[in-house]
């Protein structure tokens, strides 16, 4: 969603006039908050399956019809749902089985060895050239605050001890995905502690449901005491405020990275079992790490041997990627 709001921003500044419905999942609905591009936000119903869909696109069809639906998404289901909600043009890529549910087949961007692995990014410019859109070529996110969710970040910080006259390193050690994205904490905590004695950072340790436990790790492992937060403490409004502040984060291949990327804050990713194509995104200011080894990418949740291609990536190429980053912050 972070990396689609490129893609958005770019529909507003081509259809200035037009009435603009986002339809999504309710999950990602803060990612957009605030943002200044959509008139009306449609939710997907949120039983899922059949019962879902049906419902979704009875709710579409109960406005006047849309005159253009484009699909950024590539799944079956959401050219499915505009198609039965009267939308009149469908634009969207025909990958697995969509053809006939669109009135525009756009080209697909891919190429090469495997055309499949295409930037996000890459694929939703694609969209917008076919529709002739001016400024397409811009890939750069953006996301929006409201004042009650910096105070919010402000409170927060305060309660933890901030120090504002130390810069705020993010550590982001959890991953939704699963087990085989993590980096150990123990190493998280060596680069952090690292970081404070040679610039002095303070660190903020930003964990998602379920992984207190992994930030209790990082705490308890750490010389200089970071700053960590419950579980369900921050709101995503207050998480991107922090990040917002953040002079530098290290990070797994997890979506706060794009938040880093929307604020401009360096960052630091640690990938393994996943691949650097389909989040590419040209920013000057990221460094991914990732080490070379056979099995890799998996795109396995859980790693069935021995978590190679995130056990090889050290201390030493973290805390060498992040000192480079800060001293040539645009190279």
């Amino acid at each position: 969603m972070i990396a689609a709001t490129a893609a958005l921003r770019c529909m507003r500044s081509n259809y200035p006039q037009a009435h603009i419905a986002l339809l999504l999942k309710a999950y990602v609905r803060p990612v957009i908050a605030h943002a200044p591009w959509a008139d009306e936000v449609v939710e997907v119903d949120p039983r899922g399956g059949l019962a879902g869909l049906f419902a979704t696109a009875k709710r579409l069809r109960r406005a006047p019809p849309y005159d253009l639906a484009l699909l950024l998404t590539q799944s079956f289901n959401s050219a499915l749902m505009v198609r039965l909600g009267r939308a009149k043009r469908r634009v969207g890529h025909a990958r697995d089985g969509r053809r006939l549910l669109l009135t525009d087949a756009a080209p697909w961007p891919g190429r090469g060895e495997n055309p499949r692995l295409v930037p996000k990014v890459q694929v939703y410019s694609s969209l917008l050239e076919y529709l002739g859109c001016e400024g397409a070529d811009d890939p750069r996110p953006e996301v929006f605050t409201a004042p009650e969710d910096e105070a919010q970040a402000e409170r927060l910080l305060a309660a933890r001890g901030r120090d504002a006259g130390r810069p705020l390193l993010a550590i982001v050690p959890g991953a939704a995905y699963g087990a085989s994205k993590l980096w150990p904490p123990a190493r998280f905590a060596s680069v952090a502690d690292a970081l404070a004695a040679s610039r002095r950072f303070q660190a903020v340790v930003l964990t998602g449901s379920g992984e207190e436990r992994i930030g209790a790790e990082i705490a308890q492992a750490m010389k200089d005491r970071p700053i960590t937060f419950r579980e369900g403490e921050v709101s995503f409004g207050a998480l991107k405020a922090i990040v917002r502040r953040s002079a530098l984060m290290i990070c797994n291949d997890t979506g706060p990275r794009h938040l880093a990327i929307a604020y401009n804050v360096p960052v630091v990713v640690l990938m393994g079992p996943t691949s650097p194509i389909v989040t590419h995104s040209d920013y000057a200011r990221t460094t991914i790490l990732r080490q070379d080894v056979p099995c890799a990418p998996c795109y396995l949740r859980r790693c069935p041997i021995d978590h190679r291609c995130m056990m090889l990536i050290t201390p030493e190429m973290v805390l060498s990627a992040a000192e480079t980053l800060l001293d040539h912050p645009t190279r």
